[in-house]
């Protein structure tokens, strides 16, 4: 489960993924080939659908009713088969998919009933206490993986990946193995993982997914068939949501669009959490507040601006962590998430700081496209399209840049140096307010 921008899993096809034309037709001309590569290296911005396009891959390369003699155009998921529906579920043994995350265990408590004998062994002292109940409920631990952006591939899960690869497939033609960003390997994990595409498994494809393939080893990077991914322009994204959700309000198409950045997936779910629209909302209106505020409002706007990365994570998980999950797994999923953020708050609110500093970021981009070319269609918070073409005036060229500039060094801040958060918040509305009056 994705912490943070998780891509959208659900059960499609080629055919109903939305761009990504380019890549598709690599893959699917090598199968219909039966020249399938022992490694891919899927690189793109993240969260583009990488990891989408490659489960899609695994499904019809594994599709019960894929005719041998397929051409490229007929190589697709049925969406029915045995296989197509468990790798689309991730739930399939020759589909291992391995992501950066953090191990949480959670309490569970399990219905299975011991006996006396047993009851005593686990627990000798609770058992003395209470004989007459050794039919009692058993506690259990369960081990949640949740993603976050910071969160590395360790050496231990990669061993484990390693030796899964090498196994022959169970029910496909061909095992997929997905390492998603590949780049957040430590050094030890990298130079296993490097072994094993000097002598690949027979039978086993390996997709390395990132979106920083400068931080990947060059001899990794020179062993696999690199396929690369962009992002959806607005327009297009905008449209292949009103197709999608054709009954939409045009308001929340805007927001998940503007919000989305060119990620279908992402889109998708922010339509299904409403909550993100409403905090996107508020935060530009933050931004636009800080066109006329004067600098005594900065420690007021700073602490407005600290308490979104709380109300952004509860959001988002909320949305997140249901997915294709039974119950009981999303429930866990969210004890999970609830114990990260309580143990970890500064961590979280970090994270999120990111996503929030990004729609920031939008905010004087698209500014500085309507100071420079007034009624431009390629503003990206179009939904505000009247409100920021009365305040681009108002700004010089100078002050947008000055803008856009705080708003990274804020970034780097938090990230790199690890200031003090309220402390970086109530700097960045100072200089924000002052991007006003600059000349």
């Amino acid at each position: 489960m994705r912490a943070v921008g998780r891509e959208l899993q659900r059960a499609m096809s080629f055919a109903t993924v939305v761009g990504h034309n380019q890549p598709i037709d690599i893959l699917r001309r090598a199968i219909a080939a039966g020249r399938v590569a022992t490694a891919y290296l899927f690189v793109g911005p993240p969260n583009v659908g990488k990891t989408l396009v490659a489960t899609e891959f695994a499904r019809a390369l594994n599709c019960e009713r894929l005719p041998a003699d397929a051409t490229p155009e007929q190589v697709e998921a049925c969406d029915e088969c045995h296989n197509c529906v468990r790798i689309g579920q991730e739930n399939h043994p020759d589909l291992h998919v391995l992501r950066p995350a953090v191990a949480i265990d959670v309490k569970q408590a399990g219905a299975e009933k011991v006996s006396d004998t047993d009851a005593r062994a686990i627990d000798a002292e609770s058992a003395e206490e209470d004989e007459e109940d050794a039919g009692r409920m058993r506690t259990r631990k369960q081990r949640v993986y949740i993603e976050l952006p910071d969160a590395l591939i360790q050496t231990e899960r990669v061993l484990e990946t390693i030796q899964y690869a090498y196994a022959r497939p169970a029910l496909g033609r061909r095992k997929i193995v997905i390492v998603v960003s590949a780049d957040t390997m430590d050094d030890e994990a990298a130079n296993r993982l490097l072994k094993t595409l000097e002598e690949p498994p027979r039978d086993t494809t390996l997709v390395l997914t990132t979106a920083r393939p400068d931080r990947l080893l060059p001899t990794i990077v020179s062993r696999c068939q690199v396929v690369r991914f962009h992002a959806l322009s607005h327009a297009a994204l905008r449209a292949a949501l009103g197709e999608r959700f054709p009954d939409a309000d045009p308001g929340a198409l805007d927001a998940a669009t503007a919000l989305a950045g060119g990620r279908y997936g992402r889109a998708w779910r922010i339509m299904d959490a409403p909550e993100l629209a409403e905090l996107r909302g508020e935060l530009l209106d933050l931004a636009a507040r800080t066109g006329d505020a004067q600098l005594v409002e900065c420690l007021a706007l700073g602490e407005r601006l600290m308490a979104m990365p709380e109300a952004w994570w509860a959001a988002t998980e909320e949305a997140e962590a249901g997915g294709g999950d039974s119950e009981s797994e999303r429930r866990m999923k969210l004890e999970a998430l609830e114990a990260l953020a309580k143990s970890s708050p500064d961590r979280i609110s970090r994270i999120q700081m990111q996503e929030i500093l990004d729609v920031l970021q939008t905010w004087y981009r698209d500014l500085t496209l309507l100071r420079s070319a007034p009624g431009s269609e390629l503003v990206i918070n179009a939904d505000r399209g009247e409100q920021l073409a009365a305040l681009a005036p108002l700004y010089s060229p100078a002050g947008l840049v000055w803008a856009s500039q705080v708003i990274e060094e804020a970034r780097r801040e938090l990230t790199v140096h690890h200031a003090n958060l309220r402390l970086a918040c109530q700097v960045l509305m100072v200089k924000l307010i002052a991007a006003r009056r600059r000349r």
